[in-house]
């Protein structure tokens, strides 16, 4: 097996420097062991190589790193395979399972496109994306437990093994934990003949059949992000946690101007994700906790603040992360620390081969 390390490049080691909500140390240091403090992994978008050798040595290498590191559960965000292999029931469905049961503690899962949204690609074997969903709610969430031989109990929005039973939550230690079915791709949303057409088969009735279930799911998912930010503060919880799929940024640039000039013109009927954001800022505004996003989609690891304000500052109260992935089978060590200012603080876990 590789060597574990955790040595990473200066870059990395100077943005590790400043990753705290408030992208400042926090306030005291406190150790796993103390009451209210939880270690958990953030990872998603893993183990894309096409080489069966390589592959499995990135899943031993990364399992045993995160069983090395004493965590309370880790938050998975999404696309359990890369998006040019088949959407068998095994790829989508016994070998992720297998890798879940290997980590001593459980995980919260958010489904990505990789495994549903995109399975109507030809090299992805040409499925049905809805059928693939279906499947999908049936293999992971067919009870009100977290994944992995180790779960917790979670609350879940459909009845198990049923539609929007993906979406779920639980609270731990005074902070809300919030898995959504927010995939890459648009949110499985079709506005375009590209987007219906492109490295696939589908029909315009595949396609309208996909805005359907758009449709019906986007309204679920607004409605699990307001009662779950209605039951952080009736908890009067310190922090809340939204994990999904999508890069609901990409491809923007949001430094200098690019948040109001380029990416929030964006926010229209066609975007997918134009509901949940707006209901995400409308949230956050009217929390007195942390929120943090995590996702992957972009496999770029990043921590910043990209909700900015009218006057252009951060909303001092919003932090995302992106998680490694494709070939990076890196991850990222959160610190939840309810008593801190910033609640969540983050130490990346960069694995080399």
């Amino acid at each position: 097996m590789p060597r574990l390390s955790r040595s990473f490049t200066l870059s990395a080691a100077l943005t590790a420097a400043l990753l705290s909500t408030a992208l400042v140390a926090p306030a005291h240091a406190q150790s796993a062991s103390d009451a209210g403090v939880l270690k958990v992994a953030l990872w998603g978008d893993e183990f894309y190589s096409k080489d069966p050798e390589e592959k499995a040595n990135w899943i031993d290498q990364t399992v045993a790193s995160m069983n090395d590191h004493n965590l309370d559960f880790t938050i998975f965000a999404g696309d359990t395979k890369s998006g040019s292999s088949e959407c068998t029931d095994q790829a989508i469905g016994a070998d992720v399972k297998a890798i879940f049961n290997r980590l001593d503690m459980p995980t919260l899962y958010a489904l990505g496109d990789n495994e549903w949204v995109d399975c109507h690609r030809t090299n992805n074997g040409s499925y049905d994306p809805v059928e693939r969903l279906s499947y999908l709610r049936k293999t992971f969430f067919d009870a009100a437990k977290s994944q992995g031989s180790n779960p917790i109990d979670v609350e879940r929005q459909g009845a198990p093994g049923e539609a929007y039973s993906e979406n779920s939550r639980f609270e731990r230690n005074n902070v809300m934990f919030v898995a959504l079915n927010v995939p890459g791709s648009n949110n499985n949303l079709v506005v375009t003949d590209k987007q219906c057409t492109k490295k696939s088969d589908r029909t315009q009735a595949d396609c309208d059949a996909a805005t359907a279930e758009y449709d019906a799911r986007n309204p679920k998912n607004v409605e699990w992000l307001k009662e779950s930010f209605a039951k952080a503060r009736e908890n009067n919880d310190a922090g809340i946690l939204i994990d999904i799929q999508a890069d609901i940024f990409f491809p923007f640039e949001l430094s200098d101007g690019g948040y109001e000039d380029d990416f929030l013109p964006t926010l229209d009927d066609k975007n997918g994700f134009t509901d949940f954001y707006k209901t995400l800022v409308e949230e956050t505004h009217n929390f007195d906790g942390q929120v943090l996003l995590v996702h992957g989609d972009s496999h770029y690891f990043k921590v910043d603040k990209p909700m900015l304000q009218s006057d252009g500052r951060s909303t001092a109260n919003f932090t995302r992360v992106e998680v490694f992935g494709s070939s990076d089978n890196s991850w990222v060590e959160m610190t939840v620390d309810p008593k801190s200012d910033g609640v969540f603080s983050f130490q990346p876990v960069v694995l080399k081969q």
